[in-house]
């Protein structure tokens, strides 16, 4: 297994002062974020702008993911929008972001799977969702680029069985496990843990019931269960430290750059980093 930082805790730096704070905290890896229009332009990455493509290459660190949605600062518009033509300029997108993630050396792409949207039935919703992905996966696939899902709060796949569901419709596709979405929901680890095989990406915070996040001491997440139990399964992938600032389920409620540390420091007291 591998560590990296989410450029998600350090929103509110530059796209070059947060690679410098990696970097100072011994991270070699970041994953970055393309859906606030802050670190990394949008327009610029949508156009494949070359001047953006150096600035990633240019952070000596290795970006692992981006996280994308399909607008700026936003859930909307999802990618099991009823509407074609919305699901159409969703894919135009797609494809674009892949061009630019091939030149800038990004390994693969984030996106959310979908809501409940008024009107639209849960199964169709799903079934669209599913679609969807099916398209994103072919164009990603094209030139080895992998694509992961984010199952999350109040998305249609919060709960693990259906995220399950989702994935194993849509071969390909592997998820961005955060155990926090669901523990925050009143799942057992035990519950996420059904979720590892399908896994090719894991943001870790600390969580429990009622908080998105909290202190790495007062949650309920085993984090020596988890690396254990990735272990087993053979996971190679990236462990990526997502604390973060905003209000969200309690998601402002912690010092970010000292329970970044914590964390750090607790992966590599058990995991035999690559």
């Amino acid at each position: 297994m591998k560590i990296c930082l989410a450029i998600q805790s350090l929103r509110s730096c530059t796209l070059e002062e947060a690679a410098g704070i990696a970097r100072a905290l011994g991270f070699h890896a970041m994953d970055l974020d393309g859906v606030m229009d802050t670190t990394l332009k949008r327009e610029k990455i949508l156009s494949v702008d070359r001047c953006e493509v150096q600035r990633v290459k240019d952070l000596e660190l290795i970006a692992p993911n981006i996280h994308w949605t399909f607008a700026p600062g936003s859930l909307y518009p999802v990618i099991n929008d009823p509407d074609p033509k919305v699901r159409a300029e969703n894919k135009e997108q797609i494809m674009r972001l892949v061009d630019f993630c091939h030149a800038a050396h990004i390994f693969s792409i984030l996106v959310l799977p979908g809501m409940v949207l008024p009107g639209q039935s849960t199964a169709d919703g799903r079934a669209l969702s599913a679609e969807a992905l099916r398209e994103f996966v072919e164009i990603t696939q094209e030139v080895g680029i992998d694509l992961f899902i984010e199952p999350h709060v109040k998305c249609a796949f919060e709960s693990p069985k259906m995220a399950a569901w989702l994935a194993q419709q849509v071969p390909g596709t592997k998820i961005a496990l955060d155990y926090s979405h669901f523990i925050c929901q009143g799942y057992t680890q035990a519950d996420v843990e059904s979720l590892v095989p399908y896994t090719g990406h894991v943001h870790l915070r600390q969580a429990r019931p009622g908080l998105l996040q909290t202190k790495l001491e007062d949650g309920v997440i085993n984090f020596p269960l988890v690396f254990d139990t990735l272990s087993s399964a053979n996971y190679s992938g990236y462990l990526c430290v997502e604390y973060v600032h905003q209000n969200y389920i309690g998601a402002d409620n912690v010092d970010v750059l000292t329970e970044t540390v914590k964390t750090r420091d607790l992966i590599r007291q058990y995991v035999a980093l690559d």
